[in-house]
């Protein structure tokens, strides 16, 4: 069943009325298109399949190719491979049919010349690309032709269309997905074939992410089903130049993920082939490598021996590790920092400084694009531009505005009651402790308490792998932590002293819109780190010459963290001095 339907059926089971939106003309005929493009899909998958098997240039071509490479008919069968034969018999069967012309070319299968109709895919063997039910959405083609009359591109992809979408599906899932649970890992090679050897194998949690670096969207699709992702690749440059991609976005999702570089001249297909399951599945358990560590040793073979190379890897390194913050545990992360101080030789500390100015880096490089994409739908709905900066009222309240001292406790207060009482609902693209934890470390915080309570909240989190209930920490038999905890969840009609008045910030203390209270304290801690980071550079401007390039550098990255504080207190409605 599709989401909606499963809904209707679960709801009519127990007695409850579902209402339902009338849907606009529009959204009918979206509808529509996509249930058609499936239906067409399958029509091709089914038309394709039976051409590999029972006509005679499929025979000949298609399948004598999958033998040669000692693919057996079953796992044929279970892909779904198919062959297009080159005499246009596919859109000439598909018209008869009564299928939509149209819609056939959206589909990518027919295309339209001076000549008329033709198959796109003609004299290829055809991968369907599914999603996890089964369902068609695409298709992978390959040529079988070499020399001076094949085609300039060996593979030919479905074109983006309003069910497929490259980016979002991987090669292979409808295949695996229940296999990577029950395996609790994901293999990921690039190609089709890789896929369908692997299987044939017995190796049956892996999916292709059809030679190109993996996306967010992917990566949270495996996320689905297991934290564990095996990276395979190539012996060669290009095969760990393709595993350092998409690095990053892994560790921002949560995935613990390894790399495994297979010998030289080698593929997923071709060791399989020639090596058997036992010793590719031996292979795999001694040479799987720590990601981070393995894209540091690549690196660092290039570096040690160029100071400016070594400075970018160490950089890189730094960047990297600062996105550990919303995906792993604390412990891991330092195990990291340690790890990666040794080889690259430098000092732990060092690199601990340079990971939290990346942090801070990325977090306002966050709000710079929370406040462009606001300022975007403001501009879409009609709304007024935010104020100039001589708009603000007042100056006689700036220097208290900028006080790290009491007054950050209803801020603090804020967030924490948003992290105990709402920690596992939907956020962004997680849940509200991921985000408040992408942003705020314990560190951050002024008050002790909450201080406390944030960091218990992670140990726990870390150590159960689930969020912990409120009762944890209302019920808690330190005497503190009890305290504590119900002084943050405890609503209150009264604000710290004069906080409404002179600062125009509104306590969060609303359940029915935590999102809004979690962003709006996230906001003002931002803002509070704003200044500590202006204060950092001053500072550091009287130790530098004046005709020091560094002091340049440093002026004008204060003038743009100074306009970024003017930016926010007009969204916060503090009043400050230019």
């Amino acid at each position: 069943m599709s989401y909606p339907e499963a809904i209707k059926w679960l709801a009519n089971r127990y007695n409850i009325k579902v209402e339902e939106k009338e849907s606009t003309p529009e959204q009918i005929e979206q509808k529509q298109e996509e249930e058609s493009l499936r239906i067409i899909n399958e029509f091709a998958t089914e038309f394709f399949h039976d051409a590999l098997f029972n006509s005679q240039e499929g025979q000949r071509i298609g399948l004598s190719y999958f033998k040669e490479r000692g693919f057996i008919e079953k796992t044929l069968k279970d892909f779904r491979i198919g062959y297009c034969a080159k005499d246009g018999s596919f859109h000439r069967a598909a018209l008869a049919k009564g299928y939509n012309k149209e819609l056939l070319i959206k589909a990518g299968l027919i295309g339209e010349g001076r000549n008329g109709l033709y198959d796109m895919y003609s004299e290829r063997v055809i991968f369907p690309i599914a999603i996890q039910s089964g369902k068609v959405i695409g298709f992978g083609a390959r040529t079988l032709r070499s020399g001076d009359n094949a085609p300039r591109s060996k593979y030919m992809n479905t074109s983006e269309n309003s069910i497929y979408s490259k980016r979002r599906t991987l090669y292979g899932i409808h295949q695996s997905h229940r296999n990577m649970s029950k395996q609790n890992e994901c293999l990921i090679v690039e190609g089709y074939t890789d896929v369908m050897s692997l299987h044939q194998g017995g190796i049956d949690y892996v999916a292709a992410s059809s030679g190109t670096a993996l996306t967010k969207e992917q990566l949270y699709l495996i996320k689905r089903y297991t934290s564990n992702l095996t990276i395979l690749f190539d012996g060669d440059d290009a095969g760990i130049n393709a595993a350092k991609k998409g690095l990053d976005l892994a560790l921002e999702v949560g995935l613990n993920v390894q790399v495994v570089m297979l010998p030289e001249k080698n593929d997923p297909d071709s060791f399989m082939r020639e090596e058997g399951t036992e010793a590719f599945t031996s292979y795999l358990e001694a040479n799987k490598k720590d990601i981070i560590l393995f894209k540091l040793e690549a690196s660092l073979k290039e570096a040690e021996q160029d100071s400016v190379k070594k400075s970018q890897l160490i950089n890189e390194i730094a960047e990297t590790l600062s996105k550990i913050n919303q995906a792993e545990d604390f412990v891991k992360k330092q195990d990291y920092i340690r790890r990666c101080a040794v080889l690259l030789k430098i000092d732990e500390k060092g690199l601990v400084s340079l990971i939290n100015k990346k942090v801070r880096a990325n977090a306002r490089a966050f709000q710079r694009k929370k406040e462009l994409e606001a300022r975007i739908e403001e501009q879409q709905e009609g709304a007024p531009h935010p104020m100039n900066p001589e708009d603000v009222e007042g100056e006689e309240n700036t220097e208290d505005a900028f006080k790290l001292s009491a007054t950050d406790y209803a801020q603090e207060k804020g967030l924490i009651r948003a992290l105990l009482l709402f920690g596992e609902k939907e956020f962004e693209e997680g849940t509200t402790a991921d985000f408040i934890r992408s942003k705020v470390e314990a560190q951050d915080f002024i008050n002790e308490r909450f201080q406390k309570l944030y960091a218990l909240y992670f140990e726990k989190f870390n150590l159960e792998l689930q969020y912990p209930e409120i009762k944890f920490f209302t019920y808690h038999e330190d005497e503190y932590i009890r305290n504590a905890s119900i002084e943050a969840v405890q609503e209150s009609n009264e604000l710290s002293p004069n906080w409404s008045e002179r600062y125009r910030i509104e306590t969060p203390n609303r359940e029915d819109n935590f999102r809004a209270d979690a962003e709006r304290s996230l906001d003002n801690f931002y803002f509070r780190k704003l200044k500590s980071i202006i204060d950092e550079f001053l500072q550091s401007l009287e130790n530098i010459d004046e005709d020091d390039k560094e002091r340049e550098i440093i002026q004008q990255s204060i003038k743009e963290l100074d306009q970024e504080r003017l930016s926010l207190t007009k969204k916060l409605r503090i009043s400050v001095k230019n």
